[in-house]
């Protein structure tokens, strides 16, 4: 039986993935970089799904490994949570989009922007460089349009190599860990939460929905509006 709460499901979202990343972070204490890359390693998706079912207890249950309903499902309270574990080779930008229109494509009848989430778990920017974690598609012939880049925001940036004319991703460290208010050309508005530091052996962004009314709370210098122009390196502020 579900019960009531006035409680988002970020505010779940956020407690259960930040256990996480405080396990890692402990486990991986005064390891060599060596030992931190080979824990990352051994730990699969499907792990860290269970982990998070953990936090709720009996009432939750997992769908993970290819069933069509979301990762992560909680009865009480009524929660879905998809989730993704990016180290290098495991997933790709096909599978990232998917699970980013899954939240995209939501209308907020029965309030549901309160009970999805998705979770992006992600290995240190001081192991692993964001192009080995995932090789996300240009939508524009050299660079990255701003909405392409929407569910990386808060930590990324592009680059020009030394020799080249097309953009690439790096890494950048966020000023603040969240809310971050990301809206899109139609309106559609998320809150991306960073959990943990980047710098920690596993870190998490946490993606929700927004309303209008919840959206104009945020502060204003925690609000940016993506369009289909071409990413600026000179007006992109992380």
């Amino acid at each position: 039986m579900s019960y009531s709460t006035p409680h988002h499901v970020r505010d779940y979202a956020i407690g259960a993935t930040l256990a996480i990343n405080h396990a890692y972070s402990v486990q991986c204490n005064r390891r060599t970089e060596e030992d931190r890359r080979s824990i990352l390693s051994d730990t699969r998706e499907i792990d860290l799904c269970a982990r998070l079912s953990t936090y709720f207890g009996f009432s939750s249950r997992l769908n993970a490994q290819g069933r069509d309903e979301a990762d992560v499902v909680t009865a009480a309270p009524p929660f879905e949570i998809e989730v993704k574990y990016l180290f290098p080779g495991r997933t790709n930008w096909g599978e990232l989009s998917a699970d980013w229109d899954w939240l995209r494509t939501l209308t907020n009848n029965g309030g549901v922007f309160r009970r999805r989430a998705l979770i992006w778990f992600w290995p240190s920017i001081e192991l692993y460089r964001i192009t080995q974690c995932i090789s996300v598609t240009r939508d524009r012939p050299s660079a990255f349009s701003e909405r392409c880049l929407a569910p990386l925001w808060p930590f990324v940036n592009v680059e020009l190599p030394p020799h080249g004319a097309n953009q690439r991703l790096v890494f950048a460290e966020p000023d603040h860990q969240g809310p971050h208010g990301v809206q899109l050309p139609n309106g559609r508005r998320f809150c991306i939460d960073i959990v943990g530091s980047v710098t920690h052996p596993l870190w998490a962004s946490v993606y929700t929905r927004l309303t209008p009314k919840e959206y104009a709370e945020l502060p204003e210098d925690r609000r940016v509006t993506l369009d289909s122009t071409a990413f600026d390196l000179e007006e992109w502020d992380t």
